[in-house]
C-alpha cells in the first residue's frame, strides 16, 4: 500500500549508495567453444552466393597387384563431390527510446543523461544483444539446421549445422534422438560410403540407464578420431560432464602411478587434448543451475535460449529397431554400443574435435555482421527498432575426424 507522503526525510534528502557504470550479469555466461575454434583459425568469411560448397574426396583409383604385361581394364569412377551449407541469418532487437537513452548521437536521452546517469542505457543494450547473439550461436553450435523429418524429430532449418548432424553415422540416433541420414545434403551411405559418418560412444548401461565415463571411454573417443587420420585437440563438454571427466583422470593417476596425467582443474589435458567446460553444452543437470529456455521453445526474456527459442539440455528417447542384413539385433551395429529399442538417458556428453577440419562462415558485410540497423516506429515521436544482425553458419569438412561420447552421469 503507498503511504502518505510517500517518501520520508532520508528518503528526501540523500542519495543512494550506487556503483556508477556496474551492473552484475546474473543471465549470460561463458561460451567457450566457439571462442576456441576461432583462436584455431577456422574463421573463413563467406563473400556471397547461393551457398557455401566445400568439396570432398571420398573414393579411390583402382589398383592392384599384376603381372608384367597384363591387361587390366581401366574405367574411370568419380572419387570426390561436395557438400554444401547455406547462409543462415540471425537478429536480436529492442525498442530505442531516444526520450529515455542516447544513441551516441547526442541527439536523445533526456532522462538518461547528465550526472544523473548511473548506467548508460544505450551501451548496455548494445552489449546484451551481443551476448544474447553469442549465445544462440554457442547453443545452436551444438544441436542441427535440418528441416523435420521421418528421423530427425525437430525443424530447424532456419539456424546453423551444428555438432548433433555433424557428428553422425545415418544409422545411430544422435544425443538428442535423431538420426541425419545427409549432411550437407550429401547421402551418408550411399556412393560415398562412410566418408561423412562420425559414430557416437554409448556410455550408458544397457537398459538405457546412465553410466561412467572412465579412461577406457576416454581412450574409445581418441582412438576413433586417430582411426581415420584425424587430430583431436579440443574437449568441449559441460561443467558437470568436466567434473565426471576430472574424477574419471583423477582416480586413473591414483590407480596407475606410472601413468602421467596433465591434470589443471580449470582444463584437462588428455593425450594431447584439451578439455574445457562450456555451461552452455549438451548436459541434462545444467538446467537446474541456469536460466535455459524449455524444451518446448517457449522462452522469455529471462531465458538462456538458442535460435529457435530451445536449450542444449539433454532428455531421453528411444532408439530404433536395429537390424543387421535383415536380423534382428540388440545393439547397435556400427560398435556405438546404444542398445535397439530402448529408452535412453542422454545426460551428459564429451565431445573430442579436430578444430581444423570446423568452417565459421561469417559474411564479409558489415550490415550483416553484428551490424545494427535503426527502423523507424511509425507514428510514434521517440521509439524506434534497433536490430542487430549476422549471416553466417558453422559446419564440418571433415566429420570421421570428430567423435562423441554420452550417456554418462555427472
Amino acid at each position: 500500500m503507498p503511504t502518505d507522503p510517500l517518501y520520508n526525510e532520508i528518503d528526501a534528502s540523500n542519495l543512494e549508495s550506487v556503483r556508477k557504470n556496474v551492473v552484475f550479469n546474473n543471465l549470460f555466461v561463458d561460451t567457450p567453444f566457439q571462442a576456441k575454434l576461432r583462436k584455431a583459425g577456422v574463421w573463413d568469411e563467406f563473400l556471397g552466393g547461393a551457398g557455401m560448397m566445400e568439396g570432398i574426396l571420398y573414393g579411390r583409383t583402382q589398383g592392384a597387384a599384376v603381372n608384367p604385361g597384363q591387361t587390366v581394364t581401366v574405367t574411370r569412377q568419380q572419387i570426390n563431390t561436395a557438400i554444401k551449407f547455406l547462409p543462415k541469418a540471425y537478429a536480436t532487437w529492442y525498442p530505442l527510446d531516444d526520450w529515455e537513452m542516447d544513441d551516441g548521437s547526442g541527439t536523445g536521452g533526456v532522462i538518461n543523461s547528465g550526472p544523473s546517469k548511473i548506467v548508460d542505457e544505450y551501451q548496455l543494450y548494445m552489449e546484451t544483444m551481443v551476448m544474447t547473439m553469442n549465445t544462440m550461436q554457442e547453443m545452436d553450435s551444438f544441436r542441427h539446421g535440418q528441416p523435420s523429418s521421418a528421423t530427425v524429430s525437430d525443424n530447424r532449418i532456419k539456424t546453423i549445422n551444428g555438432l548433433d548432424e555433424a557428428l553422425n553415422n545415418g544409422i545411430d540416433p544422435s544425443v538428442y534422438g535423431n538420426i541425419y541420414t545427409s549432411y550437407g545434403a550429401q547421402a551418408r551411405n550411399g556412393a560415398i560410403g562412410t566418408a561423412l559418418n562420425s559414430t557416437p560412444v554409448y556410455c550408458g548401461t544397457s537398459s538405457g540407464g546412465t553410466g561412467q565415463i572412465d579412461f577406457a571411454v576416454l581412450m574409445q573417443l581418441w582412438t576413433q578420431c586417430k582411426a581415420t587420420g584425424g587430430n583431436p585437440t579440443l574437449g568441449i563438454t559441460n561443467v558437470w560432464g568436466f567434473k565426471a571427466v576430472a574424477i574419471a583422470l583423477d582416480a586413473q593417476r591414483r590407480d596407475v602411478s606410472n601413468t602421467r596425467h596433465d591434470i589443471k582443474w580449470d582444463g584437462l589435458v588428455f593425450n594431447g587434448v584439451d578439455i574445457y567446460a562450456d555451461a552452455l553444452a549438451p548436459s541434462a543437470q545444467a538446467q537446474n543451475y541456469i536460466e535455459l529456455a524449455p524444451a518446448s521453445g517457449a522462452a522469455g526474456n529471462t531465458n538462456l535460449a538458442d535460435g529457435v527459442g530451445s536449450s542444449t539440455t539433454t532428455v531421453a528417447f528411444t532408439t530404433p529397431q536395429f537390424t543387421s542384413s535383415g536380423v534382428n539385433v540388440a545393439t547397435s551395429p556400427t560398435g556405438s554400443g546404444l542398445p535397439s529399442t530402448t529408452l535412453i538417458q542422454a545426460s551428459e556428453v564429451l565431445y573430442f574435435l579436430e578444430p581444423e577440419s570446423f568452417k565459421i562462415r561469417p559474411t564479409n558485410k558489415k550490415g550483416w555482421n553484428f551490424g545494427l540497423r535503426r527502423a523507424p516506429m511509425p507514428n510514434n515521436v521517440s521509439i524506434d527498432a534497433l536490430f542487430m544482425r549476422l549471416g553466417t553458419n558453422l559446419y564440418n569438412t571433415q566429420p570421421r575426424h570428430n567423435c562423441y561420447a554420452f550417456g554418462f552421469a555427472a
